[in-house]
């Protein structure tokens, strides 16, 4: 039966993404949107612009959206960059074998990577140079997914493999790799071979593979691998310290990315099932993971912790990519219409009057592709944009754009984008909204060893002046640090930020339950009482922009 489950799932999996890729595919021409058009919805054209296609046989694969650029990739094997306030093009490159594009791109601060045939390329962002070719020792099964020092793989066979970036100077020479991967975190003992910095590594494969004579330049390195025995068709979910993935049955497993074994890594929690076949990538918000499965439900699962937060059922299969920001979650049900649920709770936030009855769900939306705080842009089914209003889902208005076949969904700010295989793009704003307004307010995130100082902008001028006005203080009773950091935050207006990927690097859990007695203060720096309070836990603080960072001292923390 087992046998049969898997089956129906992965064929019902082949069959929707094969309807959806051909819907993908439609050449068309469409018209540049009319000023009467834009004016009627309060928008303003920002920028249009054209990638370059080979005849109607090629078209967009998948366009990516970063806080500043938009990355695009045609089926016949073209990325190009926009600027995505402007459209001037940053650069665009073609390499590989046309059509031979099968994963959507991967991207971090420094590079893109696309994977052409079995060949992954790593893209210098700023400028599109080939900075390293792989050929793969594997046959992968989902998109790669990365972060600052790591490339993640999914494999048919089920594994998960964690390699190390190569690093690069300035110049774009080779300088080696982030050590603290190759290392136990307790006994310092390597736990794979550590890579020679002075060389170029071997080609990417895994531990029995061997790399292909295409590979060049600075090599990624294995630094461990896993059986997760999930089929993987979804990209990773990737944390700073966790690595997660969603298999087609909708059973999860949770991975730690540093690992203290040789070879392999361990599981964070026992992990997840939806029990039912999931048909659309999972979303993320910090640890927390949502899966959209078959039977109608959407599951809100916490990484860390390795428990269910929420579960809300939604009324038919979720057939989209749930849409996160930091206070929502916008989910389709198949038959059921869109639904605004609180991220938190999990509960509806929607009571639409459709006539007779009322619903949580705007039923004429299909899917969101972009939204500020006043509307939503969705998609019906038919390819015509509905515009619902954000606070209460009512239906506003529509707007046919059934010619612009390849939608764009905006999961980073409120720009509105369209497109169409032709190669054309275009990108919309309302006219209220002249700066971009992020969708997930972006984290201040450091990563210190042991020194108390960051690569980070200085604190402003009204940070300053907090810091060094006098106060009086009395001596306090014993609470829990984050206790105690609300009170002051309350207090003297400023914002505290606890780098708890710094804590865990240096094996310190619960950094903000440790319990902390405030000193008196009379007459002295509010800078100079915060380090009374800190210093006998081993924390050390430093103002960045507006906000306070607290990350570990040298010595290690005070035990209570």
């Amino acid at each position: 039966m087992m046998r049969i489950f898997i089956l129906t799932c992965a064929l019902f999996f082949i069959a929707f993404n094969a309807k959806s890729a051909d819907n993908l595919r439609i050449f068309s021409q469409p018209e540049i949107p009319s000023q009467e058009v834009l004016d009627r919805l309060n928008l303003k054209m920002m920028w249009r612009a054209f990638s370059p296609m080979e005849g109607k046989r090629d078209g967009y694969h998948d366009i990516q959206i970063s806080e500043n650029q938009i990355l695009a990739q045609t089926r016949g094997g073209t990325i190009v960059v926009f600027n995505s306030e402007t459209g001037e093009v940053i650069w665009k490159t073609n390499f590989g074998k046309p059509y031979q594009v099968f994963y959507n791109l991967a991207f971090n601060d420094k590079f893109v990577f696309a994977v052409n045939e079995n060949d992954l390329y790593a893209l210098d962002r700023k400028n599109g140079s080939i900075a390293w070719q792989s050929s793969f020792g594997i046959s992968i099964s989902a998109p790669p997914s990365v972060d600052k020092h790591h490339l993640f793989l999914s494999g048919s066979n089920g594994r998960i493999y964690c390699y190390a970036l190569p690093l690069f100077k300035k110049n774009g020479e080779f300088s080696g790799y982030e050590k603290s991967d190759f290392f136990n975190r307790i006994t310092k003992k390597a736990i794979v071979d550590v890579p020679d910095d002075t060389a170029e590594s071997n080609a990417l494969a895994p531990a029995y593979g061997v790399g292909s004579t295409r590979s060049r330049g600075p090599q990624p390195k294995l630094i461990w691998e896993f059986q997760t025995r999930l089929i993987l068709n979804y990209p990773l979910l990737v944390t700073e310290e966790i690595v997660s993935a969603v298999g087609i049955k909708g059973n999860l497993v949770a991975l730690n990315i540093h690992s203290d074994l040789s070879h392999t890594t361990l599981e964070t929690n026992p992990g997840y099932s939806a029990d039912n076949a999931v048909i659309v990538p999972p979303s993320r918000y910090e640890s927390i993971a949502y899966i959209g499965s078959m039977d109608a439900c959407l599951h809100a699962f916490d990484l860390q912790a390795g428990k269910l937060l929420w579960r809300y059922t939604i009324g038919s299969t979720v057939h989209h990519r749930p849409f996160v920001t930091d206070n929502e979650i916008f989910v389709t049900g198949e038959k059921s219409g869109l639904v605004k649920l609180s991220r938190e709770t999990g509960l509806p936030m929607w009571n639409i009057n459709n006539g007779n009855r009322f619903t949580s769900a705007q039923e004429k939306s299909d899917r969101i592709i972009a939204a500020n705080s006043k509307f939503l842009y969705t998609l019906d089914r038919s390819g015509k944009m509905v515009i619902i209003d954000r606070t209460n889902g009512a239906y506003l208005t529509t707007w046919d754009v059934h010619d612009f076949v390849f939608p764009v969904v905006n999961r980073t700010n409120d720009r509105l984008f369209l497109a169409a295989n032709n190669g054309l793009i275009i990108c919309m704003r309302d006219r209220d909204f002249t700066k971009p307004m992020l969708h997930i307010k972006k984290t201040l995130s450091t990563t210190p060893d042991s020194v108390p100082t960051i690569d980070a902008p200085v604190p402003n001028d009204i940070l300053k002046k907090i810091l060094e006005t006098k106060i009086k203080e009395e001596e306090g009773v014993e609470k829990p640090l984050q206790e105690l950091l609300d009170e002051i935050t309350k207090k003297y207006n400023v914002k505290f930020e606890i780098n708890k990927k710094a804590f865990a690097a240096m094996m310190i859990l619960d950094a903000d339950k440790k319990p902390v007695k405030a000193p008196a203060a009379d007459n002295i720096p509010l800078a100079v009482w915060l380090t009374g309070i800190l210093d006998p836990l081993g924390i050390t603080y430093q103002g960045v922009v507006d906000t306070i960072l607290l990350f570990p001292a040298e010595k290690p923390m005070k035990d209570k």
